[in-house]
């Protein structure tokens, strides 16, 4: 019972693949694992950061080249009240790397989010990516002191929550700074990020997360079908037990290192698609 609820605390955060000399855990236990919510928690939001940035830059004057991650969605500025629209049709669109969205964001804003003091807030209609319903309050702050090519944001999520199709559902809030890290090419960016979060897993279990070492966010993986962090630790804890998630070296791929109490090294690869 020990050992099954250990690995309960990992259920939203570990994917399904078991290899034949995983000694560490049972299969029979792992049969049980949820579908990596937590992968869908992390990757749908920065999904969504991507997203409303792509659609603030629809501001600019003269932009020749819409974002590819917009090409079929509908983007209402209004200037006056600043406030974005971004519409994906009610039947799904197709981007990059087949991720699946329809539904509506709200970008309110104030400034640009270059300009220290900027924030934007996020809220949602009816939005899914992948069937999943996406919703809750996303507040980003510019905190930087001047203008830069590392800007500081703090980012806020209020209820956030996802719906699966089964009807299941995860919850999340959080605290974060982030740090964004701009290159040449948009497609070159980095996101670097630190804080904390808590909420309650698909199956009601409640916990918690601290990022030990930065996650890095790279866009050039996410057209290789990696959207969760491809570099840094973050710890999840329930009750007494502690989980550690190591997130690479940088790599594009979506493997990570488990440690559970101390104990023997796992490898998995997570879905964020949370199925």
């Amino acid at each position: 019972m020990k050992k099954l609820f250990i690995l309960t605390v990992l259920s939203a955060f570990i994917l399904s693949s078991c290899s034949d000399d995983d000694s560490s855990l049972d299969t029979d236990i792992l049969e049980q694992l949820d579908v990596d919510s937590e992968a869908a928690l992390e990757s749908n939001f920065e999904d969504v950061d991507v997203l409303a940035e792509a659609g603030m830059l629809e501001l600019d004057a003269g932009r020749a080249e819409r974002d590819i991650l917009l090409e079929c969605a509908t983007v209402d500025k209004d200037t006056e009240n600043k406030t974005i629209t971004i519409t994906y049709p009610a039947e799904g669109c197709v981007g990059p790397r087949g991720r699946v969205r329809k539904g509506t964001i709200v970008i309110e804003y104030n400034e640009r989010r270059l300009i220290p003091g900027a924030f934007r807030r996020i809220t949602f209609v009816d939005f899914f990516i992948d069937d999943v319903q996406v919703e809750g309050t996303r507040t980003l702050t510019n905190t930087s002191e001047e203008l830069s090519d590392r800007p500081e944001f703090t980012v806020e999520l209020v209820g956030g929550k996802l719906t699966f199709p089964d009807e299941t559902f995860a919850t999340r809030d959080a605290s974060h700074v982030r740090t964004w890290i701009r290159a040449n090419n948009p497609l070159e960016d980095e996101t670097e990020v630190t804080g904390e979060a808590n909420g309650q897993r698909r199956d009601g279990v409640s916990y918690s997360i601290e990022i030990l070492e930065r996650l890095v966010y790279k866009r050039a993986c996410r057209l290789e079908g990696v959207f969760i962090p491809v570099q840094g630790i973050k710890q999840i804890t329930s009750g007494d037990d502690v989980a550690v998630i190591d997130f690479g070296d940088g790599t594009c791929d979506n493997l990570v290192t488990i440690t559970i109490n101390g104990g023997e090294p796992v490898t998995k690869e997570i879905n964020h698609r949370g199925r």
